[in-house]
């Protein structure tokens, strides 16, 4: 599962999941944007190794994994570079 999955089953919105991700800050939506691969794929970023490991151990217990963040993030910028 990818965090969009992840996001629209449990989320209604991209702000509230970037407080649920512990994004601080002005806007917590559009960093969770970028993590969920949404926007313009320029500013598409993974996020730090700590912080996927949080995400896939105690945020979302495992129903995203790191492997699933990267290989989305590598299909998705491939498929943008095309």
């Amino acid at each position: 599962m990818t965090l969009q999955e992840y996001k629209e089953k449990n989320y209604s919105s991209y702000y509230l999941f970037g407080q649920a991700l512990g994004i601080g800050g002005y806007n917590p939506a559009c960093l969770c944007q970028r993590w969920c691969l949404r926007g313009n794929p320029k500013y598409f970023s993974l996020p730090s190794s700590e912080k996927m490991i949080e995400i896939q151990d105690k945020i979302t217990k495992g129903k995203v994994t790191i492997e699933d963040m990267v290989r989305e993030h590598a299909r998705k910028k491939k498929e943008h570079e095309k």
